[in-house]
């Protein structure tokens, strides 16, 4: 009877013991718990997607729950999408938000995250497509003033081609009525001596018909 209450009392003790153990080890499990999964939020809230990454899977280690499994999937697509946006590949980070925000039982902050990279990136993606048409713009404004100089400058050489034209005929029709009145002159001086010549044969006749009366 008194080996029955011994090892009764044993087996109590034991029990006394492993539950005292397991209940500490529970209180430890979810104290490691509830620590990573509050680092993994204010992650998210930092944005610091990897970090999260990395206290959620420490959190599902010690217990699976549907946070941290769809947390994961979410934080997946987010990374991702941060790197499309540092290509400038304003399509696919949108798409990768979608997915964000279409995952079941999506974590709240991470939706939230979601939402506000696709405003972000729709403001980039905007401003790039504004940029591309004011370039265009620019371009053409360009083209436009290099062929009204062109035209500007064709004008120029057609006005000063004429220019030149008329003082060249001005020139020639000058020289020559320089030359008609030089040779007008010349005729001139010529009869006018042949007068003259004339003049005085007549004169030397004259004077020998006077001798011989």
């Amino acid at each position: 009877m008194k080996i029955k209450w011994t090892i009764i009392t044993l087996l109590s003790l034991t029990a006394t013991v492993v539950a005292s153990y397991w209940g500490v080890d529970a209180f430890n499990d979810n104290k490691t718990y509830q620590r990573n999964m509050q680092s993994a939020r204010e992650a998210v809230a930092a944005h610091e997607w990897s970090d999260a990454a990395i206290y959620y899977t420490a959190a599902r280690k010690v217990r699976v729950s549907i946070e941290n499994r769809t947390a994961l999937e979410q934080l997946h697509y987010l990374r991702h999408a941060d790197k499309e946006i540092k290509e400038n590949n304003w399509p696919s980070a949108l798409n990768l938000y979608s997915r964000v925000l279409e995952t079941n039982d999506g974590v709240e902050l991470l939706n939230k995250a979601a939402k506000s990279g696709e405003t972000y990136v729709r403001a980039l993606k905007s401003t790039d497509e504004n940029s591309d048409k004011v370039s265009e713009l620019n371009n053409t404004i360009a083209k436009k003033t290099s062929e009204l100089a062109q035209v500007r400058s064709a004008a120029s050489n057609s006005v000063k081609a004429a220019q030149d034209s008329a003082n060249d005929a001005i020139s020639v029709a000058n020289s020559n009525a320089a030359k008609a009145a030089s040779s007008q002159s010349e005729k001139s001086d010529t009869k006018t001596s042949k007068v003259d010549d004339k003049n005085k044969d007549d004169k030397h006749e004259s004077s020998k018909k006077s001798e011989g009366d």
